[in-house]
């Protein structure tokens, strides 16, 4: 049997991240060994791997797959066929080496709980990601412009997700504030940015999930937010207001699409946001078991 040897970096703070695409996505590049190699050198105690997850086109009407970020996730065939069984191989190989999570990052649409509890049968965990969300008038993208009407069916959209008790954590939960602007395309935070705040905060403590601070958004640039330089998300005044609540669990999320992303400067800053903002920073997640306990 061959030995895997690894430089191990020392001096990080980061133990673990749960926020790790693949090029099976068609946005990332690298397979999950190349993602727990890096972890495995930067001293990672444990690794999730969650890939953007397949919805079922069937889900949405052909004008709603086109405009939304479905056609940018893995189809079902490729998650069964590929992405399971490089994350079991994965696992088999590094196992002695770093703990292993197998997940997804995920949309959710309603009345569809089923799907999601048949992907759980062979993943650790669902995190949500809400890039577009159920509306009256049909599914909307979250990249597009938000409105405060808009904003309504977003919070709408993750009570109803994080009170299925089928995810672990919420992803970018501040990234409504991307697109939300003023009628003279100013970025605000107006009242009801607020309120959707403290909606979403409310919905992770009543149901038991992390809030994530993303180190995606960093990689967007700065902007003159509110007179001051920030990332777009995430959002000083979002996480100001998280801070004000300490049952609130809150992990960090590297987002990487690139292995040299899962621990870089950009993530490191993230640190420091956390810091700044006197997060209370969970190391890795509590996983529940498989009966939900």
């Amino acid at each position: 049997m061959s030995r895997i040897f690894i430089y191990i970096k020392r001096g990080m703070n980061l133990k673990a991240n749960y926020h790790t695409h693949t090029k099976l996505c068609g946005h990332a590049i690298g397979m999950s060994e190349d993602y727990i190699v890096e972890a495995i050198k930067n001293n990672f105690v444990e690794i999730g791997i969650s890939d953007h997850g397949p919805i079922p086109k069937s889900f949405m009407t052909e004008k709603e797959y086109e405009i939304n970020m479905l056609k940018y996730q893995m189809d079902e065939e490729i998650y069964r066929l590929i992405y399971l069984p490089d994350l079991d191989k994965s696992i088999k190989k590094y196992s002695s080496l770093i703990n292993i999570r197998k997940g997804l990052e995920i949309e959710y649409l309603s009345r569809k709980d089923e799907y999601y509890h048949s992907l759980l049968e062979n993943l650790d965990y669902l995190s949500l990601g809400v890039h577009y969300f159920e509306t009256p008038f049909g599914i909307y993208n979250t990249y597009e412009s938000m409105s405060k009407w808009h904003l309504e069916y977003y919070v709408e959209s993750i009570e109803k997700a994080l009170k299925t008790n089928m995810f672990i954590v919420l992803n970018h939960p501040d990234l409504f504030l991307l697109t939300y602007t003023s009628e003279a395309g100013k970025y605000i935070f107006d009242e009801y940015c607020e309120s959707a705040t403290r909606r979403i905060i409310a919905a992770a403590i009543e149901n038991n999930v992390y809030l994530e601070v993303n180190g995606g958004g960093p990689r967007r640039g700065k902007n003159k937010i509110n007179g001051e330089e920030q990332f777009y998300y995430p959002r000083n005044e979002f996480w100001n207001i998280v801070s004000e609540y300490e049952e609130v669990k809150v992990i960090i999320g590297c987002d990487s699409h690139d292995p040299k992303e899962l621990y870089d400067e950009v993530i490191k800053e993230i640190e420091l946001f956390a810091k700044k903002h006197k997060l209370n920073i969970s190391d890795s997640i509590a996983f529940k078991d498989k009966n939900g306990k």
